[in-house]
């Protein structure tokens, strides 16, 4: 959960940057200090930018940061579709979560449940989904070593 708080910090960050440098474009521009005629726009672009960047990163993880320290995660189940090449983002049928690229460990065709944030699309945790041939073997091996346990506990206690 620390990649989480670090992404919202570091996307915080970010976004006070880009104010501080549209303040001071802003500045720039009431006390004609700018040399060429165009850079007068430069508050424009950078608004846009800072919009951008509040809507699409920050604000939503500031929305689930209620999720996170409430650990009331949505769930859904499907295939992954496509890794990201840096690991940091997974489709799964048609929606992209964010996931911690140093813990991933998935690949592409496996059936998973994930656990994520509903506004940033956090994935908490992606866990593998078993099929029924997968329990069943499970079911028969652990009953299968529930037997040689018991079987190794009869004979001692007829000595």
């Amino acid at each position: 959960m620390s990649y989480f708080w670090a992404n919202l910090g570091g996307h915080l960050f970010v976004s006070l940057i880009l104010l501080i440098v549209f303040l001071w474009s802003v500045k720039n521009t009431q006390h004609n200090r700018w040399k060429r005629g165009f850079l007068f726009l430069l508050p424009v672009v950078l608004m846009l930018i800072l919009l951008i960047q509040l809507a699409n990163f920050s604000i939503p993880r500031l929305l689930d940061t209620t999720t996170v320290l409430r650990s009331s995660y949505r769930m859904k189940s499907g295939t992954i579709e496509s890794v990201s090449s840096m690991k940091d983002k997974v489709k799964i049928d048609g929606a992209t979560y964010y996931v911690n690229p140093f813990s991933f460990e998935r690949e592409v065709g496996d059936e998973v449940t994930v656990k994520y944030t509903p506004y940033a699309k956090y994935a908490y945790s992606i866990e593998l989904v078993e099929t029924e041939k997968e329990k069943e073997s499970r079911d028969t091996k652990e009953s299968k070593e529930s037997k040689e346990t018991k079987d190794k506990k009869d004979p001692d206690q007829l000595s």
